[in-house]
């Protein structure tokens, strides 16, 4: 069957998984709440605000020293307004879908993974000198529930991009980890003369975002996909498993 108005059709689908994703609405509300009340203390930059993010936002020294909580507590901070803002459209815009296809369950579990992958993507590939800046943003979340996405719709094609979701997440996790593994600041051989290159040419910026927690996420998304796709044990295999080895029990006494 084929719709005649394909793009109201689709438009209005969409609105109606929006209405229909409560979850989604929840951490999109979190996520701007928090955000609201670092700018009433004054931004991350004045006191007391820079201490909650000292305690809270994700750095090797504070993971090393015991603040184990910082593998979680960084994703629901961010450096201002457009940081959150895009953060939280992207859950509610991506997660909507996963939570009108599975449940919310699935959207409450996906998004503290992905930020826990970023967190420790973040950890073993970004680098990690003193005075880095600490990691903070809900990105890993956001990326792992997309990559969970294409991971759920394989086949599905991912407008407005003409590739299907099988081809979208691969590349999205490909890209994500050559880009971090080319931070000059790394050092890795081979992926330093790429990074050397695209300093060169002005694409420094490329490198002060968080591609070694996109990775992580991406990563943590993408096997939740797996592990929601695995094989489900059902009272019928059993059932035909059970006969199975009745007939070949049987044979073997014959």
């Amino acid at each position: 069957m084929t719709s005649t108005d394909g793009p109201f059709s689709n438009a209005r689908r969409n609105l109606s998984q929006l209405r229909h994703s409560p979850v989604c609405w929840a951490w999109v509300a979190t996520v701007l709440g928090i955000e609201v009340l670092v700018t009433a203390f004054g931004g991350p930059h004045r006191q007391p605000v820079w201490s909650w993010y000292e305690w809270l936002g994700l750095s090797r020294e504070g993971v090393f020293s015991g603040k184990i909580w910082q593998l979680f507590t960084y994703g629901f901070l961010h450096g201002n307004w457009w940081h959150a803002g895009l953060n939280a459209l992207f859950l509610l815009l991506i997660g909507a879908r996963i939570e009108n296809m599975t449940d919310g369950a699935t959207v409450m579990k996906a998004i503290p993974l992905g930020i826990v992958g970023g967190g420790l993507g973040h950890l073993a590939l970004a680098p990690g000198a003193a005075g880095s800046p600490l990691l903070v943003g809900m990105s890993g979340g956001g990326v792992a529930v997309l990559i969970l996405l294409t991971t759920l719709s394989p086949q599905s094609r991912m407008m407005p991009l003409p590739v299907s979701g099988k081809s979208l997440g691969l590349g999205i996790l490909v890209a994500e980890l050559t880009l971090a593994l080319c931070n000059p600041a790394l050092g890795v051989p081979g992926f330093l003369v790429l990074g050397n290159w695209m300093v060169h040419h002005g694409m420094s910026g490329w490198f002060e975002m968080g591609h070694a927690c996109h990775f992580g996420g991406g990563l943590a998304g993408w096997l939740f996909g797996r592990w929601l796709l695995r094989p489900r044990v059902s009272l019928s295999r059993l059932r035909r498993d059970r006969e199975r080895r009745e007939a070949e029990a049987a044979s073997r006494t014959r």
